[in-house]
């Protein structure tokens, strides 16, 4: 039976409620500009080519297959960090591997909407993931309150929600559809398409904990059981017992609560935690199952996003926002707490 809400997406809870500011984000591409910063610095030498590429209205894979084209290489010898939305100006790292006494004629290449920034050698391949952090300077145009959006975003800075951005679902909720069939037996024999379905039914489940934890009044909270997360770090540690140390180490952003990426294994909560999850999710255990299923990694994510470096500029009804996120994260679930916004770039935008 579908578990799929009847008209769409559900709206997430908000955690300083729902903003009556308006706005519109990415009016022209230049309105959303993202840069990635590795996680190494590139050692200079080495079989592997890094090349940082700068883009517009281009998505991630294009690029990619553009490089196998001028390469002669396969598409899947080219690697990159993260995948970045097609309607912005981005600034992303691409990588392949080329022998160190063969000339590499990059300065000749011609890619649509694109212009290569640096290239370097290093000593192995870029991986997925491997960044330390994505820069955003995001303007938000038309907006209906300016200063009262910058006002509000004192509350910003404490943290919001980490809600997996609705780009993960697909348009109209598309790759959860493709989940629940998957789910109920239909047979998805595209890797990628199955990919796509197995990531935005993890990424749902998530939403829907974090979503009732701040309906419960729970987001700021440890529980009996919990596990939490180091701020700037991936390390986790377990709860048994909650006490008034821990609570404060949450309030002063040392750590963070975690809400489960459902999979096979991983680390799981127990006592009050616990029972909170297994009501939150009840509804959803053929998904779970599903995801144990397909051998899906379990995980923990922390449900507390800490903008770093945020700063502001106002320029009429105008506002430009620069800060930093921890790869992975979403520059909306930061927008999302600041105003109600339309999207300039749809309904053609189909973001990754």
């Amino acid at each position: 039976m579908s578990v799929l809400p009847v008209n769409g997406l559900p709206q997430w809870q908000y955690l300083y409620g729902k903003p009556d500011i308006t706005a519109t984000i990415r009016s022209t591409q230049e309105d959303f500009i993202v840069d990635e910063q590795l996680n190494f610095a590139p050692s200079g030498s080495g079989e592997h080519v890094l090349l940082q590429i700068e883009k517009r209205g281009q998505n991630t894979q294009y690029i990619a297959r553009q490089l196998a084209r001028l390469t002669g290489l396969r598409m899947r010898d080219i690697s990159y960090a993260g995948l970045k939305d097609r309607h912005a100006l981005t600034r992303q790292w691409f990588c392949f591997k080329w022998p160190i006494k063969q000339e590499l004629a990059w300065q000749e290449w011609q890619i649509e909407d694109s212009r290569i920034l640096q290239v370097v050698r290093h000593y192995r391949k870029l991986r997925l993931g491997a960044l330390k952090a994505n820069h955003f300077r995001l303007t938000l145009t038309d907006v209906s309150q300016p200063e009262a959006l910058v006002k509000r975003l004192q509350l910003i800075e404490a943290g919001v929600p980490n809600y997996y951005g609705e780009q993960r679902f697909g348009r109209g909720g598309g790759n959860l559809a493709l989940a629940d069939s998957l789910f109920g037996g239909e047979r998805i024999t595209d890797r990628q398409i199955r990919g796509l379905a197995l990531s935005a039914s993890r990424s749902y489940l998530f939403n829907t904990v974090l979503s009732q934890r701040i309906d419960q009044g729970l987001f700021n909270q440890v529980l009996d059981g919990d596990i939490l997360q180091l701020d700037g770090s991936g390390s986790i540690f377990q709860v048994e017992t909650a006490d008034s140390t821990l609570q404060q180490r949450l309030l002063d952003g040392d750590v963070h609560p975690t809400a489960p990426l459902v999979g096979l294994d991983g680390a799981t909560v127990s006592r009050q935690a616990a029972v909170f999850e297994q009501q939150a999710l009840a509804t959803y255990q053929q998904w779970c199952q599903g995801l144990i299923e397909y051998r899906l990694q379990g995980a923990r994510r922390s449900i507390r996003l800490v903008p770093q470096q945020l700063s502001t500029q106002i320029q009429g009804n105008s506002v430009t926002l620069s800060f930093a996120l921890p790869a992975g994260c979403f520059a909306t679930s930061v927008l999302r707490e600041l105003a109600s916004y339309r999207d300039g770039s749809r309904p053609l935008a189909e973001l990754e």
